[in-house]
């Protein structure tokens, strides 16, 4: 197993914040994440992005985190984390979350508090732990990967998001708007080993 990386105190975290929820929500979000860093005598640089932004600026953010000897941190739901944690698992950065999303499946397994100033409380004072990856096509996820209806449901959710704000009332809506909806049937074939079959399914 590899050593776990070390992170110099003096170097400023590189935080990549989604600023999907509007800039003013995302000013507040690091706005407080800054004075937490600043009363525990810590700074971090804070990278703003909109979603379509959001790979090309983790990609910079994580190399100017392992250039200073910090780390990168992602600032929002899963699929944001898992959008940095692309490239910081190629790059062997490390990475720390703040999870601000609706579900926060990443932050709940893992015992990443939800709260973003105790999120961050809990960066500073972390040790590296190595967390289980997947990877399909040399694309990584950490939560799951995913084919067909529910595809469909979380981009439904993104879309109802940004019309009518973020809240699990909106995703639940969304949800049910996307089932009642005609559902088109994959056609794959999936091959493991030395085995191969044909399926028709809704989802994988």
């Amino acid at each position: 197993m590899s050593p776990s990386p070390t992170i110099d105190p003096a170097a400023a975290l590189q935080l990549v914040i989604n600023a999907a929820s509007g800039r003013s929500a995302a000013d507040a979000k690091g706005a407080l994440i800054d004075s937490v860093l600043q009363a525990a005598g810590r700074r971090g640089e804070l990278h703003f992005c909109q979603p379509a932004e959001l790979s090309a600026v983790a990609q910079q953010a994580t190399a100017k985190a392992l250039a200073t000897g910090t780390a990168v941190v992602a600032v929002g739901g899963d699929g944001t984390l898992n959008t940095v944690a692309q490239y910081a698992h190629a790059a062997g950065c490390p990475m720390g979350a703040v999870p601000q999303g609706t579900f926060n499946y990443f932050a709940r397994t893992h015992g990443i508090p939800t709260d973003p100033a105790e999120a961050v409380r809990g960066l500073l004072g972390w040790a590296a732990q190595p967390v289980q990856v997947a990877a399909i096509n040399q694309r990584l996820f950490l939560v799951n990967a995913s084919m067909g209806l529910y595809t469909d449901l979380l981009e439904d959710r993104e879309a109802y998001k940004a019309r009518f704000g973020r809240s699990r009332w909106v995703a639940f809506w969304s949800a049910c708007v996307t089932l009642l909806r005609a559902q088109r049937q994959l056609r794959l074939h999936i091959e493991q080993g030395i085995e191969a079959r044909d399926v028709r399914t809704l989802v994988l």
